[in-house]
């Protein structure tokens, strides 16, 4: 598997009828995020801003997707398969599979010459937006990296340029702590198995945590790395910020991404000493705080993935098929398709699965065999299958708000819901309604009649409940 780095990422979707060229020129500011989130809410391609003020050109939705309630041609996490190397329609699983197992499959580190060119300290001459037109540049996505005992340690950032030679960052509080009063460096326009390798290792969980993260990116594909101050950086980096870690006290100004409300953060600043970039860099633009950006879908998959493996084994078997944390949600609900390996099962794996996150405050417990490619399908188990009055149980009023949910903002207590919309284990198979499906309710001769017929009359192909195309 050969991920892709930034620059192919973005070349592919352009190749894939899936970016749009802005070529007018924008005065900065606002009018990048602006775009930028129509974009994403409308369901739109990724935006790519070529003349922009400063050094380099934008991009946004590298790593987005649309709505699945909406269409079902391209799914939420289309993007980040491709850019991993997979086929374009790779179902979820193979994504969750290949997450999962870089935590632990033998991957080599490849060092390799940084492409970027070392020039000044002037980060503000950088093409990186603002805000607000009174604003510092923000560092919206990105990747910082620190040295500890030998080994690198990469972390998810957010941040802001203040004055021409000093960052203001949020990173993770495990990644500040190890990196204060040291060198560390920052790197934006990465590839996305390093953004992914990033925000697993700052989880914090196994398998992840056990390993340094340019292996666990190497895992994922991507294994030229480059040295620099602060440990190593993907080769391939559009832009490579060295310099001076020392922790700070307050926050950078602006909204938080999506990643900051699943691990504890902290301040750091850093003083640049040097800054490279590649030839016209390309550097990423994700606005904050809307629906689909790409933060939410990149915190999507980790959290998915985490979870996954935390409860998987944890019972001495493997009963959980995947674990997905929907977009559409605002990762406020969990789905999860599972085995019931026993009576009040279900009631151990809600309360397991609310124990290892604070992100949603409800959770969907579905059969083994339903298919994650169709939400609606999922979402529709809630009513088909679970009766409110005995499979949707809410806990006391005394559960910590959920970080996600935009409608808990006081941090007051309240009530947790799982859904039980699986069949009862305990039931004969002859009790069990069978899926509504053309290929169960139809004969075998009508079916092969309606195929041979269907792309012949003009019909895009038929897709089946696996989500692959016929």
């Amino acid at each position: 598997m050969n991920a892709l780095d930034f620059r192919a990422s973005v070349e592919r979707l352009d190749a894939d009828g899936d970016l749009l060229r802005v070529d007018e020129r924008l005065a900065g500011g606002e009018e990048p995020f602006a775009v930028a989130s129509e974009a994403a809410r409308a369901n739109g391609p990724a935006v790519l801003f070529t003349d922009v003020p400063g050094t380099g050109r934008l991009v946004s939705g590298v790593r987005g997707g649309p709505d699945q309630t909406v269409q079902r041609s391209r799914l939420p996490w289309r993007r980040c398969v491709t850019a991993l190397g997979l086929d374009a329609d790779a179902p979820y699983r193979s994504l969750l599979r290949v997450v999962r197992a870089a935590g632990t499959e033998p991957a080599a580190v490849e060092e390799a010459p940084l492409e970027a060119d070392r020039a000044a300290r002037d980060v503000t001459a950088l093409c990186l937006p603002v805000s607000t037109p009174t604003s510092a540049p923000l560092v919206t996505t990105g990747i910082a990296s620190t040295t500890v005992d030998g080994e690198t340690q990469w972390a998810p950032v957010r941040g802001v340029v203040e004055g021409r030679t000093t960052l203001r960052l949020s990173v993770p509080e495990r990644f500040a702590e190890a990196a204060s009063d040291g060198p560390a460096a920052l790197a934006l326009g990465v590839p996305t198995a390093a953004t992914l390798a990033a925000h697993l290792q700052a989880t914090g969980a196994r398998p992840w945590r056990d390993r340094d993260t340019p292996t666990i990116a190497a895992a994922l594909g991507t294994t030229d790395i480059a040295p620099v101050d602060g440990g190593l950086l993907p080769a391939s980096a559009e832009v490579v910020v060295e310099g001076t870690a020392t922790a700070e006290s307050s926050p950078p100004p602006g909204p938080s991404a999506r990643w900051e409300r699943t691990v504890p953060t902290a301040t750091l600043s850093l003083s640049v000493a040097r800054v490279a970039t590649r030839a016209d860099p390309l550097l990423p633009c994700v606005p904050l705080g809307t629906p689909l950006a790409d933060d939410v879908h990149v915190t999507s998959v980790v959290e998915s993935a985490r979870l996954s493996s935390r409860v998987n084994g944890y019972w001495g078997v493997s009963p959980v098929e995947w674990v997905w944390l929907p977009v559409e949600s605002g990762l406020g609900l969990c789905l999860v398709a599972s085995e019931l390996l026993y009576a009040g099962f279900e009631w151990q794996l809600a309360n397991t699965l609310f124990s290892f996150s604070s992100s949603f405050d409800k959770i969907v417990i579905l059969d083994a065999d339903s298919s994650v490619e169709n939400l609606a399908r999922a979402l529709d188990d809630m009513w088909v299958k679970a009766h409110p009055s005995h499979d949707w149980h809410f806990s006391d009023p005394a559960a910590p708000a959920a970080t996600a949910p935009r409608y808990r903002r006081d941090g007051e207590t309240g009530s947790r819901l799982y859904v039980n919309a699986a069949w009862d284990p305990q039931w004969d198979e002859e009790y069990i309604a069978p899926r509504v499906t053309f290929e169960t309710m139809y004969p075998a001769e009508l079916q092969e009649g309606v195929r041979e017929r269907w792309e012949s009359l003009g019909f895009d192909p038929v897709e089946s409940e696996e989500g692959t195309r016929e």
